[in-house]
């Protein structure tokens, strides 16, 4: 092709023609601005499908950890759930002074035992940010997503670590009045239990500290859930337009 332009170049001096070289000169040097302009705008597509094709695979991936997070949090309030009925019994049993029985045993340990409640999936918030919060088109998407990590989650997480600080103290006070082993929690003086409320009030601050989680966690999930919302919705609505 670009011999063919030369030798078409080279007739028209060799007979003379300057103005229609001029003008044919003039006309190429348009037709290969107009291909470079042509290339741009091509590879200016290819990189825009590029970084819609990478948010909608972020965004899927933020929708899954969501999701996953959620399963984790319903686990986690129907064990709260199930703690706090055993709360329940163990402190109506111990206030209402009825004869020692070995259940005890196993509710005492049931509500001393902590478990975490942080493990929250954050890989695909991270690998947003390494893309750059930019990157999703959304606005109001981008907002929510990244009130959701940046300052939701950062606060749960800020509650728990508080509360699983408080619960070391008092988890050592079980330890002076208790014989803790083999998944159980024993009294040393059944009577004495009864007799001084002191020496139960440990188990008080776990069934508080108990519903202190659960609430925490009800809450964080409403959260989620609107988050989540949000991002089935953008992706419903970008697949139809694709």
């Amino acid at each position: 092709m670009i011999k063919f332009f030369r030798r078409i170049r080279q007739n028209l001096l060799s007979e003379g023609k300057t103005g229609k070289y001029l003008k044919y000169a003039i006309g190429e040097i348009v037709l290969v601005v107009i291909g470079i302009l042509i290339a741009l705008q091509i590879n200016n597509w290819n990189e825009i499908r590029k970084t819609r094709v990478l948010e909608l695979s972020i965004l899927e991936e933020i929708q899954q950890a969501l999701v996953q997070d959620t399963l984790v949090i319903n686990a986690n309030i129907e064990y709260l759930i199930d703690k706090n009925s055993k709360s329940q019994e163990l402190i109506s049993h111990i206030e209402n002074k009825k004869p020692y029985k070995k259940r005890l045993d196993t509710l005492m340990m049931d509500l001393y035992y902590h478990r975490g409640y942080k493990t929250f999936n954050i890989s695909a918030f991270d690998l947003l940010k390494e893309n750059g919060f930019g990157i999703i088109k959304n606005d109001t998407l981008r907002k929510q997503i990244t009130k959701h990590y940046n300052s939701d989650l950062s606060d749960i997480i800020g509650v728990f670590d508080r509360l699983e600080q408080i619960n070391l103290i008092q988890g050592s006070n079980v330890y002076q009045n208790f014989k803790v082993a083999y998944g159980l929690i024993q009294t040393y003086d059944y009577q004495e239990l009864l007799d001084n409320p002191k020496i139960f009030a440990p188990f008080y601050h776990f069934d508080t500290m108990n519903k202190a989680y659960y609430a925490g966690l009800t809450r964080f999930k409403s959260k989620i859930i609107v988050v989540l919302n949000s991002i089935n919705t953008e992706l419903e609505k970008r697949r139809k337009s694709t």
